[in-house]
């Protein structure tokens, strides 16, 4: 059964986005997107796809998600991302339309440029501390020479503007 592709997106929205803030947060506090969030993620995905999607439009989606996979693994061991930010991606990827690819890149540019902006500001502020000073980002931040960023946080955001510009909430 093949339900109005406004509808889905509806859904995928609902779906999505409770994924996308536990990886945020996770990603915050323990710098890990956890392999049973992309796993339940790419679950909720499966499910509700082959229930809202015609069959090519869920065949396509599904094959995107393993490109973004492969490409997401050769950037992990270039060192140019964590493995939990590419398998996050590639469950991501299940939930966008591939005709809003491009301006998706955009927008997850974007919001991972304020992403970065933003944990810098308020790792440097401290106003933060009492709630977050056992968040390993924000200890990474403050004693480690190397830095890293939780990019879970950006992309988390972007997947939840995505959607609700997609339902039309933005």
């Amino acid at each position: 059964m093949n339900l109005d592709i406004s509808f889905a997106n509806y859904i995928f929205l609902a779906v999505a986005t409770p994924f996308a803030l536990w990886s945020a947060w996770s990603d915050l506090k323990f710098m890990k997107i956890p392999n049973i969030l992309v796993m339940l993620m790419t679950g909720a995905f499966v499910i509700s796809g082959a229930i809202l999607l015609p069959f090519d439009i869920f065949l396509w989606r599904l094959i995107g998600g393993l490109m973004v996979l492969v490409v997401g693994f050769g950037m992990f061991s270039l060192g140019g991302i964590g493995g939990g930010d590419a398998k996050f991606a590639a469950a991501m990827a299940l939930f966008i339309d591939h005709n809003h690819i491009p301006p998706f890149l955009l927008e997850l540019s974007l919001f991972a440029l304020i992403g970065v902006i933003l944990h810098k500001i308020i790792g440097k502020l401290g106003f933060m501390d009492p709630i977050t000073d056992n968040w390993e980002s924000w200890r990474i931040e403050k004693t480690s020479k190397v830095k890293n960023f939780p990019l879970g946080l950006g992309m988390s955001s972007a997947l939840i503007f995505y959607q609700l510009t997609v339902v039309g909430l933005v």
